[in-house]
């Protein structure tokens, strides 16, 4: 009984670790969150690259690309209202968020970094969707800013959970 008591406990423990990317992430396994000051600034440095960045996906009209890729259509107002002005207020608000140390905050910082450093990789591959050929796709030369400020802020993450866990357990 005793047994099945402690391995629930750490299942549970495990599977709450589990659920989202941004509380794995953010968080240690004995749930002390990680200092927001110690991101938020690489974490706003990669707000403003992905604005920029979306800067180039508009000046590239990439409304057509993806209309061209996706066989859906795709207008500028569509991508405008998405890219530029939704996404950015999410991520400044789970700037806002993450100070206050509130869960949602921690989960829009995971899903910021997550697409950043996983979705902006597309811009290196789509060409290769399109002709099977390598040339420039909207957005492709700004695509690296986001990507290696979404990798550093990660680092720092892993940093810090690293400290916590020695800090905990010293």
């Amino acid at each position: 009984m005793d047994h099945r008591r402690r391995s629930g406990r750490r299942g549970r423990r495990r599977h709450v670790l589990t659920i989202t990317f941004g509380r794995s992430v953010c968080k240690t396994e004995r749930k002390e969150t990680i200092d927001p000051q110690t991101i938020i600034i690489p974490y706003l440095v990669t707000v403003i690259l992905f604005i920029a960045h979306v800067s180039e996906e508009f000046a590239a009209h990439i409304e057509r690309y993806l209309a061209r890729l996706s066989g859906l259509p795709v207008t500028q107002n569509d991508f405008l209202v998405i890219a530029a002005f939704s996404a950015p207020i999410v991520w400044l608000l789970g700037a806002v968020m993450l100070l206050k140390r509130w869960a949602f905050g921690y989960f829009f910082a995971s899903v910021l970094l997550f697409g950043m450093m996983f979705a902006e990789l597309s811009h290196f591959v789509s060409p290769f969707m399109e002709d099977g050929a390598f040339h420039y796709s909207p957005g492709m030369y700004t695509a690296i800013l986001p990507l290696i400020s979404g990798w550093f802020t990660f680092r720092i993450i892993l940093r810090e959970r690293k400290r916590n866990r020695s800090e905990t357990f010293s």
